[in-house]
């Protein structure tokens, strides 16, 4: 793939940093020798240095951070659920099958109940490395239930989104675009609904048309790529009404968090960033993602494994 093969090449070439670096420290050296303070090479190294710590060092730093949700929907409040989620790892261009692995020994080491993906596995992949970037989540012990994400389609030929779910499949990730599941957690019913991405797919609502009908359930989760899918949720009516959290990723928290900038690049048309939000009653979580689109960078954004313990 052409496009690929440009990324591979842009991603390399930020070694060139290290060069201008050098450059630059050698430069101020000589000047400081002639008691010269050339504050613009400064400057400019200090620039250098923040995109080498962004390119470099910062998306390998894979960050574990908990949250706590309590649902105020249930007076029986007795019950408790590790949730894991992981969203964006972006596999292909800037990323390989070593961060899956080091997801995966992570989220074992967390011991968590239920795994949740939602989605935007790969950026720009060569479909015949699919099974070996994915292999290592097979070894996730835990129940692992995920959708796709903008990025796992495309257009005509280059649609690729069966062989990334056929891919998953294979390494026991349950997709659930489209569909719901219920699952037994020690005597606890816990139903799940898949909704597919709303930029490069066709959510089918009616997946939610039933929801008040399972009067056993005991906690809803819907698992939907982009958290601007909940204000198309919230105009359904009391369809809806039984959804206990909203799982989404999707806005990589801005990826490159630059202060009164980052904010403007985020992929919401409603302001979504990262965390719990509360639209209309639909409780919603947000998580920051693991990888990278367009730069191979972040910053003042650590990739997130995202801990959601839920009491019910």
């Amino acid at each position: 793939m052409i496009a690929v093969f440009f990324l591979t090449i842009f991603y390399y070439s930020f070694y060139l940093l290290f060069i201008v670096a050098g450059f630059l420290i050698w430069k101020i050296y000589k000047l400081n020798k002639k008691k010269k303070f050339p504050i613009e090479l400064i400057m400019l190294l200090i620039f250098v240095f923040v995109a080498i710590w962004a390119r470099f060092a910062e998306p390998n730093f894979l960050k574990v951070k908990n949250y706590n949700f309590d649902n105020v929907n249930t007076e029986n409040t007795n019950r408790e659920l590790k949730v894991v989620v992981f969203s964006d790892i972006h596999l292909g261009a800037f990323q390989n099958k070593y961060l899956t692995e080091k997801i995966v020994n992570k989220v074992n080491k967390l011991e968590p109940d239920i795994v949740l993906i939602p989605g935007d596995f790969v950026y720009h992949i060569n479909k015949d490395n699919l099974n070996s970037n994915f292999l290592k989540l097979k070894d996730i012990t835990a129940p692992k239930l995920a959708v796709l994400g903008n990025h796992d389609y495309g257009k005509g030929n280059n649609d690729i989104s069966s062989d990334i779910s056929l891919a998953l499949k294979s390494v026991g990730v349950l997709l659930i675009d489209n569909d719901t599941k219920i699952l037994d957690f020690n005597g606890s019913l816990i139903k799940f609904i898949g909704l597919e991405d709303i930029w490069t797919a066709k959510p089918d609502f009616e997946v939610l048309e039933d929801n008040n009908s399972n009067n056993n359930i005991d906690f809803t989760f819907l698992l939907a790529h982009n958290p601007d899918i909940v204000y198309e949720i919230k105009n359904l009516g009391d369809n809806y009404k039984k959804i206990d959290l909203i799982i989404s990723g999707h806005t990589h928290a801005g990826q490159m968090r630059i202060p009164f900038l980052y904010k403007n690049i985020i992929p919401s048309s409603y302001g979504f960033d990262r965390g719990f939000y509360n639209i209309s009653g639909l409780n919603i979580f947000v998580t920051p993602g693991i990888g990278q689109v367009a730069l191979p960078m972040r910053l003042f954004n650590f990739p997130e494994i995202s801990v959601i313990n839920i009491k019910y």
